[in-house]
């Protein structure tokens, strides 16, 4: 039998190697790559499908709240938000002395979230100015003056916010980018909106991440904007990343960029999205990989261009990359397509 201090002297040397060979993989690491993805085990946690952009008859959507809701519900979703326009008013019809609100909560409309197997958002859009997706609060203003009066109130309650369909407005890059600058809970652009009624904006959202990514990621987010349930509802969604379905880790992975988007121009009835089954990094050697199934290509988008094709991108074979890179895998239909959110990317000098 070993002595006992023998043994130790042998795990402390152990421990020493293991050290050196972390601190010298790191040391060898050729990029610097910020990974939305790193937190998840992609064999146990679950992915959740959500749409964060939608109407009802509380402003102008053409279905009862309650039966938006089931809709969603049988079509799979497990995060929902009612974002009808501004606050709306209460669902008696009386406007309480001008007091309005949101659509919220689901039991006022008699749906239970929880016996739905849902979770459920306080949603809203702001409207008379750029128009906003409210997150997480009750604020709305249909007589706001300035998109920043409105960012500023959200993020003050505590809020998180995302741009809607920038093709519907003629601002410059600019405004867009000192917006981010400016509102930490500002966490997102909409990429898809109603189907794909703005093509332009995955191209918008790309300009902006050539602007920011160097101070800060913009998430893509996927919507609905659902006002006809016959014709505009199950187009486009995202999924959520998560180990359990909570308030707290919906929230989270808005804020981190923890989620795909997904598109589906012909609904469920359709051809479905590719599924991505597992991203891995390697710093190393500066190489990206997705693992995927129900997919015909992958293509690697960096500053709105086209830098790569394939389940991987080597970094140090694309000089075109623009300070980040994302990934969007499409289905057999070569429509279909779900997408992931830029990977900052950064050559270390030797």
């Amino acid at each position: 039998m070993k002595k006992p201090r023998t043994c130790l002297i042998r795990i402390a040397a152990v421990g020493v190697i293991l050290c050196v060979a972390v601190l010298a993989g790191c040391a060898n690491a050729q990029w610097d790559i910020q990974n939305p993805y790193a937190g998840v085990d992609w064999n146990r946690h679950r992915q959740y499908k959500a749409n964060l952009h939608t109407h009802t008859t509380m402003s102008d959507g053409e279905a009862e709240p309650g039966a938006v809701i089931d809709r969603y519900a049988e079509l799979g979703y497990a995060i929902l938000a009612l974002t009808d326009h501004d606050t709306m008013v209460p669902a008696t019809g009386s406007n309480e002395s001008g007091r309005h609100r949101t659509t919220w909560p689901w039991e006022a409309f008699d749906r239970d979230p929880e016996a739905l197997g849902m979770l459920a958002v306080e949603g809203n859009e702001i409207s008379r100015v750029h128009h906003i997706g409210s997150y997480f609060n009750d604020y709305g203003d249909p007589d706001v003056l300035s998109a920043d009066v409105a960012l500023g109130e959200i993020g003050r309650r505590g809020g998180l916010a995302v741009l809607f369909h920038p093709g519907r407005y003629d601002k410059p890059v600019k405004w867009y980018a000192d917006r981010y600058r400016a509102h930490p809970g500002l966490v997102g652009i909409e990429i898809f909106n109603q189907g794909d009624r703005y093509p332009n904006d995955r191209d918008r959202w790309d300009s902006i991440l050539v602007a920011v990514i160097d101070e800060r990621p913009v998430w893509g987010f996927s919507n609905d904007d659902m006002h006809d349930p016959a014709t505009q509802l199950g187009r486009s969604w995202n999924i959520m990343l998560l180990p359990e379905l909570s308030t707290e880790w919906v929230r989270r992975a808005m804020e981190t960029g923890r989620f795909l988007y997904c598109h589906a121009p012909h609904g469920h009835e359709g051809p479905a999205p590719p599924r991505i089954e597992s991203v891995k990094v390697d710093s190393r050697r500066g190489v990206i990989h997705i693992q995927a199934t129900g997919h015909e290509r992958i293509e690697w988008i960096s500053g709105g261009a086209l830098v790569q094709r394939g389940d991987s991108i080597e970094l140090s074979k694309s000089p075109g990359i623009e300070g980040y890179v994302r990934a969007v895998v499409y289905a057999r239909d070569g429509v279909s397509l779900v997408g992931t959110q830029p990977f900052r990317v950064r050559h270390r000098a030797k």
